[in-house]
Order: structure tokens, then sequence, then C-alpha cells
């Protein structure tokens, strides 16, 4: 085919345009590429990028975050820190980032103590956090203790066989502590024979299941704590109501239901009882607003509040399914729903909260807010150290204390587990690889060897 000067002229006009057009377009790209970043995490449960919890805490971040990160120069951890603290400057322009040599600043060394390499400063509103080896986890919980306004004063109730914050038994709470004293809460237990007064600087004080009967005068504290405006955390277990703590039942307008919640669902997951209450719904709360897992709650009881508007602000929190009843018989044999006059079907409020205005803090304390908040459980066991790892308790127990101690913006900040940091393998697969790579791949090179030796032999 032969082309005149003119469709010549054409074919290079329309190249030289597609040029210039590519040329143009791959420059509006480079330029947006400098604005804007896209990345993509194709690990599973999405390790590499931060949780919904810490996006949501980076986003609420009202005054300008600093982190100051001391590391020497070619230290791969800090280039790996810097890459961490990116990810919350994306979601949070208000995160400042500084990387210093360790090497030219010894007065910030002294002032900050650091002793390692690619240890970090967190700073806000005049306080700050140090921390050594810095995962998502620990600068999340180090961002929520930042936050909170003073110090949090948790104050367990001792003296009567409650459920203790300090022990490592099963039945007792020393994990749960833990895990609260790592969001910036400061745990103290009391006994009122022996302080014959509750804290002006309490947060949030728990009973949690007093096994044997509090005195008069200790009820008299407790009602009198609740009547200045106290936050109040009640963990009731079945058989555990003793007179006179019926007083204090009374004064919250709470009636406990007799008997223990029952509900079949519960041998679903492989147990081969019946008397623990499964939570797989749950009702409108900010405590269980972005709880999404089942919960189990050990030999519960159901619990009513019977006060008015005018009162309490009640609102239920917790309630088991539907296919529950409250039984009030043996749970020996076989179980029927009904056949006690007195047992009710389900679904049965295990959990309820109580709040209403009123005109002093929490018994003076530094929390400032004009609103007093209480909660009521019909179960101690699901924040024991035997149960707290089961389902969404831990989560569950996190916000309930957030939501006590007025910290909402906080509820629900649990960033997520990595789950394939670990190979789990069973006998049969350890046998299987074993004989594989051990046996079969080594007699095949073996066999191929020979083979290839013995054609070159034949030849």
């Amino acid at each position: 085919m032969i082309m005149d000067k003119v469709a010549r002229n054409k074919i290079r006009l329309q190249s030289t345009v597609f040029l210039i057009l590519f040329l143009l377009v791959m420059g509006i790209l480079a330029w947006f590429s400098q604005l804007y970043s896209v990345s993509i995490d194709l690990t599973k449960n999405q390790r590499n990028s931060l949780s919904p919890e810490s996006i949501r805490l980076a986003q609420s971040l009202k005054q300008p975050l600093k982190v100051t990160i001391f590391a020497t120069p070619g230290n791969e951890l800090g280039s790996m820190l810097s890459q961490l603290f990116q990810r919350y400057q994306d979601q949070q322009p208000l995160i400042q980032v500084e990387i210093l040599n360790p090497d030219l600043y010894p007065d910030l060394l002294r002032q900050y103590d650091i002793r390692q390499d690619a240890e970090v400063i967190i700073e806000y509103q005049d306080r700050s956090e140090k921390i050594s080896l810095a995962t998502e986890s620990l600068v999340t919980n180090s961002i929520q203790r930042l936050l909170r306004q003073g110090e949090r004063w948790i104050v367990f109730l001792q003296g009567h066989g409650e459920r203790n914050p300090y022990s490592d038994a099963n039945h007792d709470f020393s994990e749960f502590a833990t895990r609260l004293a790592n969001k910036g809460y400061n745990i103290e237990n009391l006994n009122l024979t022996e302080a014959s007064s509750i804290p002006q600087n309490t947060d949030v004080l728990v009973i949690a299941s007093p096994q044997i009967a509090l005195l008069p005068g200790e009820l008299d504290l407790l009602i009198k704590y609740i009547e200045k405006g106290g936050n109040l955390l009640w963990l009731a277990d079945p058989g555990t109501i003793h007179s006179p703590i019926d007083r204090l039942a009374d004064a919250l307008a709470i009636e406990f239901l007799p008997g223990i919640i029952v509900d079949p669902n519960s041998q679903l997951l492989g147990l081969d009882r019946v008397d623990f209450a499964l939570v797989a719904e749950y009702p409108r709360h900010p405590i269980t607003q972005n709880v999404t897992s089942l919960s189990l709650y050990p030999q519960a009881q159901a619990l009513e509040y019977h006060g008015n508007e005018t009162q309490w602000q009640s609102l239920n929190f917790l309630a088991s399914g539907d296919s529950s009843w409250n039984e009030t018989g043996e749970l020996k044999g076989e179980i029927n729903n009904g056949d006690n006059a007195d047992e009710i079907n389900g679904p049965l409020n295990i959990g309820l909260t109580l709040s209403r205005s009123t005109m002093t803090t929490s018994v003076e304390s530094n929390s400032g807010s004009s609103q007093q908040r209480m909660a009521v459980v019909g179960d101690a066991d699901f924040l024991s150290n035997h149960y707290l790892g089961n389902g969404a308790n831990l989560e569950l127990g996190l916000n309930l204390f957030n939501w006590l101690s007025h910290d909402d913006n906080l509820i629900s900040i649990s960033p997520r587990a990595a789950p394939d940091t670990r190979l789990e393998l069973s006998q049969t697969q350890q046998v299987i690889i074993a004989v594989i790579f051990l046996i079969l791949l080594p007699l095949l090179m073996v066999g191929l060897g020979l083979r290839i030796w013995l054609k070159r032999r034949s030849r």
C-alpha cells in the first residue's frame, strides 16, 4: 500500500498527539500519586492495616498528638515504626511523627529516659507515654491512656468473698484487671471494715459477687455512695443475694428472678451443660454498639427493673436467647421448660444499666460528668480468669468500664490480633510433612540421579 504525503502527515500528527496525551496522563497520575496513597493489604485479617477500632480512636483526636521515634540511621525498626505511624497519620492529620537520631540529642534522652534504640515517645496535652517495642495494640492502648482526662480509679469491694482483681485463681479477676490497667485504669481493693468510707476519687465501685452478707453499716456506706452520685457495677451470681444487701436491690428497684438461666443452644458449642447463657444478639446500647461476636455467661441469673423513669433511665444491654428460661429446679437428669410454676421463657435480661442526671459528680470524682451511671449483671463468671477469653466477654467487659467511667469515645477500642503469625499443625499433618520431605523427596532425588547415570552409561 502506497501512502501519499497527506496520509503520512496525518499518521505523524496522530502519533504526536497520542504521545503528548500519554505523557500528559502519566504526569497527572504521577502528580496524584504524590497527593494520595493507595495500598492493598493481602494478609489474613488485614494485619498490616489499622483495625477499625484504632481508626476510630485516631479520628477521635481533637488536639495534636506528637510521636517521636528515637532510632539510629540504618535501624530497620525505625523504618517499620515509621510505616506503622504513617497508617495513623493517614487517618488523622493531627498526628505528627518525627524520627530523631538518639546520638544527636543526649538532652532528650535524659528528659524522656530513653535507654534503647527505636523507643517511641507519644505526647498529648502535656502527658506522655514511652513504648519500647511499639505495636498497633501498644500504640492504641497508649493513646487511650493519654486521652483519659485525669486518673481513673476502679475500686473493688473486698472482705466478703468477692472476686479478687489481684488473684490468679480461676474464679478471680487478675487477667481482666491487668487489661484494665493496660487501658489506663488504676485498680484498688477496698475493705469497708478497715477504711470505713469509700474514697472520694472513686470513678467506679465494683461489687463482684459477695459470698457472705455485708454488715448493715457497710450497706449504709453503699447507699450513701449511690445517693451522692457514685458510679457502680454490681455483678451478682445466683445465691449471692444476702440480707441486708437486698436494700441495695430495693434502692435500685432491681428484682433478681429465681433459678439459673438455662439455654439449650449452649450445646451447639460442644458444651455438655445447659446452664450457660449464650448472647448472640445485643440490644441497642453504647456498650454493645460495635460487638458482633457472641458472649458466654455461666450459671447466670435473670433480673428485672421495676422502677420508673423519674428514678432511673433503664436500658437492657444483655439478654438470653428465645429458647432459654430460668430453671428453678435441680439441674440433674432431664431438664424441661415449664416444669416449675415460677419459670419464665426467654429472652431474659442478664445485664441492664441505670443512669440519671445528678447535680454532683461521681462522689466528687475527677470525671466531671453530671450523669450517674450504674450497671447490674446477673453473672460474675464471664469476667473471671477462666471464662474471660470466651467470645466477646473481654470486649464487653472493657466497654462496660469505659461506659461507666464516661469514656464513651473509647468504647470497643481493641486492635485485632494477627491470626496468621503462628503455624499450628496436627499430629497427622506433621507426620505427612516428615514423610514427604525426609523420605519421599530424598528417594525421588536418588532415583532420578540413578536413572540419569544408567542412561548415560548405556550410551
